[in-house]
Parts: structure tokens; C-alpha cells; sequence
């Protein structure tokens, strides 16, 4: 066998190899509820737009309350691998239930919720595991999460080419075989971690104390809060930037390389993203991305809107890298799950959601200045971001 087999081997026989492929299946899942959902509950349950943005917000809006109850027991187990186990077939059942058994619109709700809270709660535990698996391997989080946005880009557009082919039950095909793929993974893959040093900080009270210690832990709450802010300020730019750009007569195929140009240059740049402290990347990722929505907030078009999208690697990549090697670097092992719950919850809950909220009526009175809000929210979250520079707190909750 050639060195080069053999390295080939060890990825993914190796410990983050085995992490990553858990965190393809599951973004593969999510990348065709995000795009093609919303189009299956219009065309086969005839929903409105109302009742879809309805269930949609639904588990969103709920996951900075669900989210940690879910993370908190997660810290239970002694085997971290446990609640990923349980949570995917759990989120197989619930899809199953929503697909096949729900009809009217209060049905469809109750078990969409379930199912897309199910889903989403996978989500830190899978990169909680990617940060551990990747701390002291050779391939980086970046590298891994970089492989997992590529899994979400061919879903995008194998799920596109499918429904084409073959109608709109090519997304339950699709979401049930990613989320399948998910379990049978988590199962047959994944390794154990090395136990926690204290096993007795599994125990309820140990778990609550470290929870306590996170939330009265000014550098954690600082940390959350700024890239909070820099990833909600996206909310504008997911939600209206097809609309703006078709307003200005770009033409669908254009904005579908416009979008690909963004993911792409990003995947490359978490590649490649080793030499920058955790520090630096959040605050370069939060002015940087103050400068891309004051630039687009201008109503550009032509060439100068590829450097613009290609600054997704630094409005987003930088800034998401940057918490997780904090998170990862800082949260007590008791409470990992729930650092990571807590970020997530509420950049991509209740701060992302409100600013779609926001966005929706600035794009309906101002179009593309709309971008200069998201430039505001940025720019809040990088001089909040700069409270980080300070020395780490030696207390309970989040430790150097």
C-alpha cells in the first residue's frame, strides 16, 4: 500500500475523519429542509405563505428554550455519542409523522416543530464533537466544517436536479435517507471520548453549577452575545438578496453563481483557516462584515458584487470559527453541549429571527439599504467583541 493510500486510510479511520462524515450526513439533510421545504409545503400541502413562515419560525423562535433543555441532558451522558444516537432516529420518527401522517395545517405545525427541533438539536452536539475530535488531530475545524459545507452545497444542488427529474417527493426521499445516514453513522462511527476527568460532574447539580457559571461569566456572555449579533446581521442578506438582486435585473442564474461564489469561497477559506487567534478572527469577521452590508447596502451590480459575495468567508466563516475554538477552548466539560446550545440559539434563533423580522419590513419601505441595519448590527457586535481582548476570567463556567 502507497503513503498515500495509508494517509487516505487514517483520515477515515481516525477520530475527526469519523466526526466529519456524522456532519455531512446531517448537513446534507439541512441543506434540502432550508431550500426546498418551503416549496414541498406550498406544492403538496398547499400551505400558505403565512402558515409556512408560521412553522418554519416555529422551532427557531423555540430553540433558545428547547435547545438547552436538550443540551442539559446531552451533558448528562458519559457517552457523548448517546444523545446523537437518540436524537436521530427520534428526528426519523418525527419526519416520518410530518411526511406521511400530518395533512391540515395545526397537524403539520405540531410535527414540523417536533421534527425540525429534533434535527436542530443535533447540530452543536455534531460540532461540539468535531472541536474535541479536531483539537489535537492533524486536520483542523475548519477543514472538517469546510467538508461539511461542501455536503450541504451538493444537496443543494442534487435535491434541485431531483425534484426536477422527479417532483417534490424527492425532498421526504432525500430528508429521510440524510437523516438515516445520520443515525446509521453515529452508530457504527463514531468513537468514544476520553472520559471527563471528574465523573462526578455528570451529576444534576454538577450540571446545573457549571450552567450557572456560564451565564454570570462576563466573557461568555460577551462572546455570544457579539457573534450573536455579527451572524444575525446575515438575516437580511438569507432573507432579501435574491429579491434585491432580481429587482436590479440579474438574472436566476447569475444569482445562483452569486450564492455558489459565497459557500465556495468560504469552504476554501475554512480550509485554509490556522494562523489567527480565536480573538482576531471574530473581530476581523464582525468589521469585516460591517463593510460588506455598508457596501451592498448601496444597491450595487456588475463585477463588483463577486468580492462581495467572497467576503461571506469573513462576514461568516471567520467570525462562526472564531466561537467555536472559544467555546471549545473555554466551556467547562460539563457543559459543552450546553456553550454550544446557547451560542447557537441565539444567532441562529431569536437574534437571526428577529433581524429577518426587521429585514422583512426595511426591505418593503428602503430595498437594498435594508443592508445598512445588518452594517450597524455588525459593527455592534465587534466593539462588543472586543471585551474578549481582555484577560479570561479564572471563575466556574468558562475557564482558559
Amino acid at each position: 500500500m502507497t503513503a498515500t493510500a495509508e494517509a487516505d486510510l487514517s483520515f477515515f479511520r481516525s477520530r475527526a475523519g469519523r466526526v466529519t462524515l456524522v456532519m455531512s450526513c446531517l448537513y446534507s439533510a439541512t441543506g434540502i429542509t432550508l431550500v426546498f421545504l418551503p416549496r414541498w409545503l406550498a406544492g403538496e400541502r398547499a400551505l400558505s405563505g403565512a402558515e409556512i413562515g408560521a412553522l418554519l419560525s416555529l422551532s427557531q423562535l423555540t430553540r433558545i428554550v428547547l435547545g438547552p433543555a436538550i443540551a442539559f441532558w446531552a451533558d448528562g451522558h458519559a457517552d457523548r455519542r448517546t444523545p446523537i444516537r437518540l436524537l436521530a432516529p427520534a428526528a426519523i420518527a418525527a419526519f416520518l409523522a410530518f411526511f406521511f401522517l400530518a395533512r391540515d395545517f395545526t397537524s403539520l405545525l405540531v410535527t414540523g416543530f417536533l421534527a425540525l427541533t429534533l434535527m436542530s438539536a443535533i447540530t452543536p452536539l455534531v460540532e461540539s464533537a468535531a472541536l474535541r475530535a479536531t483539537a489535537t488531530g492533524k486536520m483542523s475545524y475548519g477543514f472538517a466544517r469546510g467538508i461539511g459545507s461542501v455536503s450541504f452545497i451538493i444537496s443543494n444542488i442534487g435535491g434541485g436536479i431531483l425534484i426536477a427529474r422527479f417532483g417534490l417527493d424527492a425532498v421526504v426521499v432525500w430528508v429521510l435517507a440524510a437523516l438515516f445516514a445520520v443515525a446509521l453513522s453515529s452508530w457504527l462511527a463514531l468513537r468514544a471520548d476520553a472520559p471527563l476527568a471528574a465523573p462526578h460532574a455528570l451529576t444534576l447539580a454538577a450540571r446545573a453549577q457549571a450552567v450557572r457559571g456560564l451565564l454570570r461569566n462576563t466573557r461568555f456572555v460577551t462572546l455570544i452575545v457579539s457573534c450573536g449579533l455579527i451572524q444575525a446581521a446575515h438575516g437580511f442578506y438569507y432573507g432579501f438578496s435574491t429579491l434585491v438582486w432580481r429587482g436590479q435585473g440579474i438574472s436566476p442564474d447569475a444569482i445562483g453563481v452569486l450564492w455558489a461564489i459565497g459557500v465556495g469561497v468560504e469552504v476554501a477559506f475554512l480550509w485554509n483557516l490556522r494562523w489567527l487567534s480565536p480573538e482576531a478572527l471574530i473581530l476581523i469577521g464582525a468589521f469585516g462584515g460591517a463593510i460588506r452590508w455598508m457596501l451592498l447596502g448601496f444597491g450595487p451590480t456588475g463585477a463588483v458584487l463577486w468580492p462581495l459575495q467572497a467576503m461571506h468567508a469573513i462576514s461568516f466563516a471567520m467570525a462562526h470559527v472564531g466561537a467555536m475554538r472559544l467555546l471549545t477552548r473555554d466551556a467547562p466539560e460539563n457543559a459543552a453541549a450546553m456553550a454550544q446550545t446557547l451560542y447557537s440559539a441565539l444567532s441562529s434563533g431569536l437574534l437571526l429571527g428577529g433581524a429577518s423580522l426587521i429585514s422583512g419590513i426595511l426591505y418593503d419601505a428602503t430595498g437594498a439599504h435594508g443592508y445598512w441595519a445588518m452594517s450597524l448590527m455588525a459593527l455592534a457586535g465587534g466593539l462588543i467583541a472586543l471585551g474578549l481582548l481582555a484577560p479570561a476570567e479564572r471563575q466556574s463556567g468558562l475557564q482558559r
